[in-house]
């Protein structure tokens, strides 16, 4: 029970801070030895997946209506989330064996949670523009999220990231980020059912579950207030993570 909540309160904070859920949680399983099975797997990103719904739900509600009732940009919006979404497709389609080694190699974790912590800690130096998302920009961000399957690369740090070099308004890069996530962790869901052989300890199962629900909104509201002015500030912690790690290791 207690490594399911500590489970959910990373799998929460670190899937929507720009910090690498996978990097924290392969360094809780080195570390401190402990290991998440792949159904908890599953509930935890049902979780964090909730969330995500329920935090924005209102501009999910508006996209589906405007869906419904034929809107032009309703539908555009939509089919930007489907060109978006691609890259991860194939990538997760041809590259899941060499990010499940990838790991178990924490010398190659360090390494990327040092891609994230730069990548982000250069939005500090670029120019805030005011642009919607246009076809080009989601495939960007798609291409962005496509790396966030390997350990310490963050797919929000990816995301949002990518959005603010693309000039798109904060508030609209983060919003998008996180629309494009629903089918990318859906989808990462349902592969990972197939290989949950049964279900026990239910108990434990929903108690990750919830903590990695409410650690996911708690997230989404420090990010939001963060997006505009300090998110480059993630950068330096994933930069100093990977240091101490890179450290460690010698």
């Amino acid at each position: 029970m207690i490594e399911a909540i500590i489970l959910g309160i990373v799998q929460g904070l670190t899937e929507f801070l720009p910090v690498s859920s996978s990097g924290h949680l392969a360094l809780i399983e080195n570390w401190l030895g402990i290991a998440e099975p792949m159904t908890l797997s599953v509930f935890l990103h049902f979780g964090t997946l909730i969330a995500i719904i329920v935090y924005f739900f209102i501009p999910i509600k508006e996209l589906a209506r405007g869906i419904f009732t034929g809107d032009r940009a309703s539908l555009a919006y939509l089919g930007k989330i489907a060109l978006g979404t691609v890259p991860i497709v194939i990538a997760g389609m041809f590259l899941r064996s060499l990010v499940d080694d990838a790991f178990n190699n924490m010398g190659l974790v360090a390494v990327l949670l040092g891609v994230t912590g730069g990548f982000v800690l250069l939005t500090g130096v670029a120019p805030r523009k005011q642009q919607p998302v246009t076809w080009l920009a989601s495939i960007v961000i798609g291409i962005a999220q496509a790396f966030a399957i390997l350990p310490g690369i963050s797919r929000s740090g990816m995301t949002i990231s990518a959005g603010l070099y693309s000039r798109i308004d904060p508030e609209r890069a983060f919003r998008f980020s996180f629309l494009l996530s629903i089918p990318a962790i859906l989808g990462a869901n349902l592969l990972e059912l197939k290989n949950v052989s049964g279900i026990t300890n239910l108990p434990a199962l929903f108690t990750g579950m919830l903590f990695s629900f409410a650690s996911g909104l708690i997230a989404l509201a420090v990010l939001r207030r963060t997006v505009y002015r300090r998110f480059y500030l993630f950068g330096i912690y994933c930069l100093i993570l990977s240091a101490v790690l890179m450290i460690t290791r010698i």
